[in-house]
C-alpha cells in the first residue's frame, strides 16, 4: 500500500464487537457470515477468531465462549491471542447482539476502502507501463475497482409485497400512457399431490426439463397457487432465483394471479377492464409470504447460510425453491473433479438442507441435450445434466415435456397447451405421468380437464 497511507482505514472496536455477538449469539453469527468473510477484519488476532467462527457455524457445530475457547486452542492460537481474557473482553463489550448488522458494515466499509487503496496503487502501476494500452489498462482497472466493491454476501431476502409494489405502478405507467387429503405441502396439482401426498418436510425434488420448457413458471405456480394440506396456508415461501431478477419473477406471478397477458402488462396496453384485475392481483400477492432472493452469485455456501438465517427469522419456513441447479456454484475455491464433482456436492448440499431445514426443497434443473438426438423426444432420468447424483440425491424427480415445444408449426391461436410431467423418481410412494394445461400467454399450468 502508497506509504502516503499510514493508517489503512479500520475499526477494531467495530471487529471487536461483531465478534462478542456472534459468540453470545447463533443468529448474530448467521447475520455476520453473510455480511463479512474472514480477511474482511484488519486486525489478525480477530480474523483468526471469525475464521474459527464461520467454520463451527457453516459445520453446524455450537459457537459459545467455551467451544470457541476449544477450536482456538486446537489450532494453537488460543495463547497467541492472549487467553481466554481475549474472547471475555469481547463478549463483555457488548451490550446487545441486535447491533451485530450494523457492526458488520462498519466492518465492511472498511474492508472495501482498504481494497480500494490496493486498487489505486494497482492502478498507477499499471498507468506508468507504457507497454500496456490503455484500453487494456481501463478494462483492467474496472474489474479492479468492481471486484474490490463488491459483496457476494450483501443481498437479503425480499418480500413479494416489497417488490409487488413497484412491479404494479410500472404496470399502471404503462397502461395510463383445498387440501385435508394432503399430508405434506400441497403443490395446488391434485394429481401430483395424489402420486406425492404433497411436498414432504425435509425432500428434495427436482423439477427437470429442457431450456423454456415452463420448468421456472410450473415452480412459482406451485409457490404461488399451492399450499394447504397439514401445514396450513400462506405459511413462508423461500424463492433463490439465479436467473430471473425478482421483479421480472413477480411480473410473471402478477399475471397468473390477474389473468391477464404478460406481454401486455409488459406493454401496458392491456384493455381498460383488465385493470381492475390487474389491481386485484397486486393486492393479493402483496399478502402472500413469499420471499425473493436473486443473487445471480450464489454459491452453496451463501444457500446455507441464508437458509439458515431465514429459518431462525421464520421457523415456520414451508418451502425453498431454486431456480436452477446448475447456476449455483459450490465456493469450494480447492481444486475439484471439474464440473461434475461440483454439481454432485451441490445437490448433496441441497437434500442436506432440506433435512436441516425440516421443509421440501424445490431445485430446477436443465435436461441435456441427449433428448433432442433422439425419436422419442420424451425425457429420461439419464438425461439429468452435469451430475448422476442428483437423481441419487433426490427424493422426487419430475420431467417436464411439451410435444408443441418441438413443433414446427407456428400456430399464434393456439396459446394453451398439454405439459406432460413424468414423476420418474418418488422415494417414497409410486411414479407415474400426470398432465397440465400450460397458458403459455400467462406462465401457469393448470389442471388437466
Amino acid at each position: 500500500m502508497n506509504s502516503q497511507y499510514r493508517q489503512p482505514p479500520n475499526s477494531i472496536e467495530a471487529e471487536r464487537a461483531v465478534l462478542g455477538a456472534c459468540i453470545l449469539s447463533k443468529e448474530a453469527l448467521g447475520t455476520a457470515i453473510e455480511l463479512l468473510r474472514p480477511d474482511d477484519f484488519y486486525d489478525v488476532n480477530n480474523r483468526k477468531v471469525f475464521e474459527v467462527l464461520s467454520s463451527m457455524y457453516l459445520s453446524d457445530k455450537p459457537a459459545d465462549f467455551v467451544t470457541v475457547s476449544i477450536e482456538l486452542t486446537a489450532k494453537g492460537w488460543l495463547e497467541q491471542l492472549g487467553g481466554q481474557s481475549y474472547l471475555a473482553q469481547l463478549v463483555a463489550n457488548v451490550t446487545t447482539t441486535s447491533n451485530v448488522g450494523y457492526h458488520a458494515e462498519i466492518v465492511r466499509e472498511n474492508a472495501v476502502r482498504r481494497r480500494l487503496l490496493l486498487v489505486g496503487d494497482e492502478i498507477c502501476t499499471m498507468a506508468a507501463d507504457t507497454s500496456v494500452s490503455t484500453k487494456e489498462i481501463i478494462e483492467r482497472a474496472e474489474k479492479l475497482i468492481f471486484d474490490a466493491a463488491q459483496n457476494k454476501n450483501s443481498s437479503d431476502f425480499r418480500h413479494v409485497r416489497d417488490i409487488i409494489g413497484p412491479v404494479f405502478v410500472n404496470v399502471e405507467d404503462r397502461f395510463n400512457s383445498h387440501d385435508a387429503d394432503v399430508a405434506g405441502y400441497s403443490t395446488g396439482f391434485s394429481d401430483l399431490d395424489a402420486i406425492t401426498g404433497g411436498l414432504q418436510p425435509g425432500s428434495l425434488t427436482i423439477i427437470a426439463a429442457r431450456p423454456s420448457m415452463g420448468k421456472t413458471a410450473f415452480a412459482v405456480n406451485i409457490a404461488q397457487f399451492g399450499g394447504g394440506g397439514i401445514k396450513g396456508a400462506n405459511l413462508p415461501v423461500l424463492i433463490f432465483s439465479l436467473e430471473m431478477p425478482a421483479e421480472q419473477l413477480v411480473l410473471r406471478m402478477l399475471s397468473a394471479e390477474s389473468e391477464v397477458n404478460l406481454s401486455l402488462l409488459n406493454s401496458g396496453t392491456f384493455h381498460t377492464n383488465d385493470f381492475k384485475k390487474v389491481q386485484r392481483a397486486s393486492d393479493i400477492l402483496a399478502k402472500r409470504n413469499i420471499f425473493i432472493n436473486d443473487d445471480s452469485n450464489l454459491t452453496a455456501v451463501d444457500f446455507r447460510t441464508r437458509c439458515r438465517r431465514f429459518k431462525t427469522r421464520y421457523p415456520d419456513l414451508a418451502l425453498v425453491i431454486v431456480d436452477y441447479l446448475q447456476l449455483m456454484s459450490s465456493g469450494d475455491r480447492r481444486p475439484t473433479d471439474g464440473r461434475q464433482q461440483e454439481v454432485s456436492d451441490i445437490s448433496r448440499m441441497l437434500k442436506a438442507s432440506a433435512r436441516e431445514l425440516n421443509c421440501p426443497v424445490i431445485a430446477l434443473s436443465q435436461l441435456s441435450r441427449a433428448a433432442e438426438q433422439r425419436t422419442e423426444k420424451k425425457p429420461q432420468l439419464s438425461d439429468l445434466r452435469d451430475s448422476g447424483a442428483i437423481e441419487q440425491d433426490a427424493d422426487v424427480v419430475l420431467l417436464m415435456f411439451r410435444q408443441d415445444y418441438y413443433s414446427d408449426n407456428e400456430n399464434n391461436d393456439q396459446l394453451n397447451s398439454q405439459a406432460d410431467i413424468r414423476v420418474a423418481k418418488n422415494r417414497n410412494g409410486s411414479t407415474g405421468v400426470f398432465h397440465l394445461t400450460f397458458e403459455r400467454e400467462l406462465t401457469r399450468f393448470r389442471n388437466h380437464g
